[in-house]
């Protein structure tokens, strides 16, 4: 398959969102994304790889790389660590089950 045939990740997300539990998971883990956008625009910035950056905020590599992945929120202990070395802000709101963040 070419480069040029495949769907990008807006067109597939489309494709899903009539799916009720794609949404559901889709939309809980929309705060999970906007962290690891967060962490791999941080990291790219600063020509870091995930050990080097795992190194700086006092986690394990593989943790860096879950965060990259967006498939579970972070905890409050691993956002703190984050925003103690890289100058990284997040707000963020909690109600009606779900986590928002709130732009600066």
């Amino acid at each position: 398959m070419k480069l040029s045939d495949m769907k990008s990740l807006d067109q597939i997300v489309e494709d899903h969102r009539g799916d009720p539990e794609f949404r559901e998971e889709w939309d809980r883990l929309a705060f999970a994304r906007e962290v690891a956008n967060r962490v791999v625009a941080y990291r790219t910035d600063n020509r870091l790889s995930q050990r080097q950056l795992a190194a700086l905020v006092g986690l394990a590599q593989p943790a860096i790389a879950r965060l990259e992945k967006a498939e579970h929120q972070p905890s409050f202990d691993t956002l703190a660590k984050l925003t103690l070395t890289t100058g990284l802000h997040f707000s963020f709101e909690v109600s009606a089950g779900s986590v928002e963040l709130i732009s600066a």
